[in-house]
C-alpha cells in the first residue's frame, strides 16, 4: 500500500501538480478499486498496482498538464476510467465526458464516480459516431486508432477551435484529416520509464 501511494506521489511530483491528501487518497483508492474489479472481469491488461499506475495513469498526470484553461472535455474510448476518472479527481472543476462502448468498463466507472462523489464527471455507454455532439473545448484519445479515424468519430464532438489531443507511440506518425490543424508533436517520458511518447495535438478549424 505505501508503496503504491509513494509512485502515486511521485508522479504528481514529477509533473509538478499541486495535491492536498484527499486528492492523493482518492487517487490511490481508484487503483485499488481498478485492480480489486480487474481480477474478476478483466477490465485492463495489467495486474498488478504498480503497472497499473506507471503504465496508465502517470499518462493522465501527463495530459492534466495540457489541458489548462480548458473547461470542458471528452475522453475517447475511455475504458476503465485510467484517463478520465484521475483527470475528474485532480480537476472538480471541469465537466469530463467519459465515453466507452464497453459495459463492465462503464460499470466500474460508474462505481467509482459514485465512491468519489464526481458529481462533473458524466460516464457515457456507446459510440462516439451514435450519440449527439457533445460541444466540448478539448477531445482525448489514447490507443483508440490512427489519428484520422480518431478525428472522424470523435471531432463531431469538438465544437470550432477545440483541441485533440491524441497519445500516441514513438514510431507513429502525424496524419492529415480534413477540417484538422495539426498544431503540435511532442515527444515525452514517464516516470522511471524509458519508453518515449508522443502527444499530437490537432485544431478543428472548420
Amino acid at each position: 500500500m505505501e508503496r503504491l501511494q509513494g509512485l502515486i506521489e511521485e508522479g504528481l511530483t514529477f509533473f509538478n501538480i499541486g495535491y492536498g491528501a484527499t486528492t492523493a487518497r482518492r487517487l490511490f483508492s481508484y487503483v485499488e478499486e481498478l485492480g480489486r474489479w480487474n481480477r474478476t472481469m478483466n477490465l485492463v491488461g495489467l495486474k498488478e498496482g504498480g503497472q497499473i499506475v506507471g503504465d496508465l495513469v502517470y499518462d493522465a498526470f501527463f495530459l492534466h498538464t495540457q489541458i489548462t484553461g480548458i473547461k470542458t472535455l471528452l475522453d475517447l474510448g475511455s475504458g476503465s476510467g485510467v484517463v478520465s476518472i484521475p483527470l475528474a479527481i485532480l480537476n472538480p472543476d471541469k465537466q469530463i465526458f467519459s465515453l466507452d462502448k464497453t459495459l463492465k468498463k462503464i460499470l466500474f466507472q460508474r462505481h467509482v464516480k459514485r465512491l468519489f462523489g464526481l458529481g462533473r464527471l458524466e460516464i457515457v455507454h456507446g459510440r462516439a459516431e451514435d450519440i449527439p455532439p457533445l460541444g466540448v473545448e478539448a477531445l482525448i484519445a489514447k490507443a483508440f486508432g490512427p489519428a484520422p479515424a480518431v478525428l472522424g468519430k470523435g471531432g463531431r464532438h469538438l465544437r470550432e477551435g477545440g483541441s485533440a489531443l491524441l497519445v500516441k507511440g514513438k514510431g507513429e506518425e502525424a496524419s492529415a484529416r480534413a477540417g484538422f490543424l495539426l498544431q503540435k508533436v511532442e515527444r515525452y517520458c514517464l516516470p522511471k520509464s524509458e519508453k518515449v511518447y508522443q502527444l499530437f495535438v490537432y485544431k478543428k478549424v472548420s
